[in-house]
C-alpha cells in the first residue's frame, strides 16, 4: 500500500504561519464573559483608540474598568444655558392695559354700597340731561353715577373688561355683570318712577340688534347733535351729591 505524505507547503522568506492557538479572549468568551474585544493591526507610531465601557463592563465587580471614573457629561455655556431656558419657557401671553389694572385694582366699589353704578358721558350734553332726568325720577336712590372719564370710571370700565378710554356707550354695571348700550337704558328705565317702567316694558320685546342699532345712530352722532361741555361733570353740587362716585 501507497502511504501519502503531505506535501509541505512553500512559505515566502520572512513570512510567519498562523498561530493555531486560541487567544486568551476568545477562550474568555467562551466562558461567557460579557466583555468582546476586538483586535485591529496598527501602523507603527499609531496610537489605540479609546473604547468606550458598556453598562455591564461599569457595573461588574471584578472587571478591569469597574474602578474607572465616568467621564463628567459637558456642560453648556451659562450664555447658552439662558438661551435655552428662555426658549424652554412658554411665552406670556399679551394682556391688555385694561385687564392689567384689573387684577391690579384693589378697590371694591361695592363692598360697602351694592347699588349699581351708572357710567355715562361726562362732557356729552345728552347724556349729561338724561343723568337730571334719571336723578328726578329715581327718588328712592336706586342707582349711583359716575362719569366715564373720572378715576371711578376708568376703573369700572376696567371691571368689566373694557378699555379705560371706551366712551361709546352708556353701561350699567352691577356687582356681578354689566349692561351697555339699548339693554342698559331698558334696565335703568325699568327701575324708575312709572310710567317709565311701562314704557321699558315695550321696548325689551325688540330684537336687541335693532334696539342697538338705533342706539348707536344717536351715540355715535351725540356731539353733533347735541354738543358737548367745556367741563366734565364729575359731582352734583346739590341733593344728589351722595350719588355720584367719583375716585
Amino acid at each position: 500500500m501507497t502511504q501519502l505524505i503531505p506535501r509541505a507547503t512553500p512559505r515566502l522568506a520572512g513570512h510567519v504561519a498562523p498561530s493555531t492557538r486560541r487567544a486568551p479572549w476568545a477562550a474568555a468568551r467562551t466562558r461567557g464573559s460579557p466583555f468582546t474585544l476586538t483586535t485591529s493591526v496598527r501602523a507603527p507610531g499609531q496610537l489605540r483608540p479609546s473604547t468606550p465601557m458598556s453598562a455591564a463592563g461599569m457595573s461588574g465587580g471584578g472587571g478591569r474598568g469597574s474602578s474607572a471614573a465616568a467621564a463628567p457629561e459637558p456642560r453648556a455655556p451659562p450664555a447658552a444655558a439662558a438661551s435655552q431656558a428662555a426658549s424652554e419657557a412658554p411665552a406670556a401671553a399679551a394682556v391688555a392695559p385694561w385687564e392689567a389694572a384689573t387684577a391690579s385694582a384693589v378697590l371694591d366699589d361695592f363692598a360697602v354700597d351694592q347699588r349699581p353704578i351708572i357710567l355715562f358721558d361726562g362732557v356729552c350734553n345728552l347724556c349729561n340731561r338724561g343723568v337730571n332726568f334719571m336723578l328726578d325720577n329715581d327718588p328712592r336712590g336706586a342707582f349711583r353715577l359716575a362719569a366715564l372719564q373720572s378715576p371711578a370710571g376708568r376703573r369700572l370700565l376696567a371691571r368689566c373688561g373694557r378699555s379705560p378710554d371706551d366712551l361709546s356707550s352708556i353701561v350699567l354695571v352691577e356687582p356681578h355683570r354689566h349692561f351697555i348700550r339699548s339693554e342698559a337704558i331698558l334696565r335703568i328705565g325699568a327701575a324708575l318712577r312709572v310710567p317709565l317702567p311701562l314704557l321699558a316694558a315695550f321696548g325689551f320685546p325688540v330684537p336687541l340688534p335693532l334696539r342697538d342699532a338705533f342706539y348707536d345712530a344717536i351715540a355715535n352722532n351725540r356731539y353733533s347733535f347735541f354738543g358737548r361741555t367745556g367741563a366734565c361733570r364729575l359731582r352734583d353740587a346739590g341733593k344728589f351729591v351722595d350719588r355720584f362716585v367719583v375716585e
